[in-house]
């Protein structure tokens, strides 16, 4: 069956309208009680409903994992079957990289770092902030956009959901207010209506104009920036240490991988050393005195790909920790003896 909106709006602030009123001011916060590690049982007030915002006439909604478009280049080349399965054989080995104990994430939080930083997994993207939604469905070139609200009670119920919105590593995520649907077989389609009846899951739909979207253009710039993103240059990172320790990646899936991943580098504080050890404090780039995207970029591709020689690892001969309270990245990540534009700061894709 064919996807129909509950609602059509004749304008974005129309709907805007609607779904505030209805789903987010009427009905008021939610109290629900959440137990922390430490066992204290605290009160949190969430929001009634949660949402979703997309750009364009897409006829079905599905987790990144299932998305066809999810394996495309930029230019809609799609990548060959032994690299889409090496991609799905390495989503959870470095998933499984954010369990460990220096991060101490459960499987899902694990996945929600990836899927905000640009790997495919079994996720579908909700949020508590109306805005961010709206923010989302105006943020490409399409000129329809489209917002689903679902009530958590529900969601909460389905044991399909996931609270990102305080994720103790993904910055990206606590700025969006990220929760997410762990989609199963029964709910790859948030269109169908075999997910949207028992979610009690609606869609309304609106065009969007050029000044709709310049007026949610510096809200998206600020959801996506990876200046000041603490959090940003750990996939790199950890890409990086997998081609280290398994082998490269080919040209085409290197290039899949660049499109996607923050070209961040792992940036921190050094605080101060106890014993052999470093205490640090991640930060974003823009603690860092330059940073050239372009380089950076090419780096992690001599990196990864299959193509070129180089090794990352070279670069770890020589370093040493700095003293503490310095600003430092991981070499392997930060390549300022590379660049040639001395002016300082060069500002990177927020998407890229």
């Amino acid at each position: 069956m064919r996807y129909e909106a509950e609602r059509q709006f004749a304008t974005l602030t129309e709907a805007f309208a609607f779904t505030l009123d209805r789903y987010a001011i009427r009905p008021g916060p939610e109290r629900h009680w959440l137990q922390r590690e430490s066992g204290l049982v605290i009160p949190r007030e969430m929001p009634p409903y949660l949402f979703r915002g997309e750009c364009g006439d897409f006829p079905t909604t599905t987790s990144t994992a299932g998305r066809a478009a999810s394996y495309l280049h930029s230019g809609g080349k799609s990548l060959t079957r032994d690299d889409q399965n090496i991609l799905r054989r390495l989503v959870p080995i470095i998933a499984n990289r954010f369990v460990a104990a220096d991060y101490e994430l459960d499987e899902h939080a694990a996945w929600g770092l990836l899927q905000h930083y640009g790997m495919p997994t079994p996720m579908i993207d909700f949020t508590g902030d109306l805005s961010v939604a709206f923010s989302f469905a105006v943020g490409e070139v399409a000129d329809i956009g489209r917002v689903a609200a679902l009530p958590l009670n529900v969601a909460k119920g389905s044991g399909l959901l996931v609270d990102l919105h305080d994720h103790k590593w993904a910055h990206r995520a606590q700025q969006q207010a990220a929760f997410a649907l762990v989609a199963p077989t029964y709910l790859l389609d948030l269109k169908s209506p075999a997910a949207r009846a028992p979610m009690q899951l609606e869609w309304f739909e609106f065009p969007v104009t050029d000044a709709d979207r310049a007026y949610f253009a510096s809200k998206q710039r600020k959801l996506l920036n990876i200046s000041d993103d603490p959090s940003a240059g750990f996939l790199r990172f950890h890409l990086t240490e997998y081609v280290e320790a398994n082998g490269k990646f080919s040209p085409d899936l290197t290039e899949w991988l660049l499109e996607r991943v923050p070209m961040a580098p792992r940036c921190f504080l050094v605080d101060r050393f106890e014993g052999t050890e470093a205490v640090v404090y991640y930060r974003g780039y823009d603690a860092l005195s330059r940073f050239d995207p372009s380089v950076e970029k090419e780096s992690s591709r001599r990196y990864w790909s299959a193509g070129c020689t180089d090794g990352s690892f070279d670069r770890m001969t020589t370093w040493t920790w700095p003293p503490a309270g310095s600003i430092a990245a991981d070499p392997r990540t930060y390549h300022p003896d590379l660049y040639t534009n001395q002016a300082g700061l060069v500002a990177a894709d927020s998407t890229t």
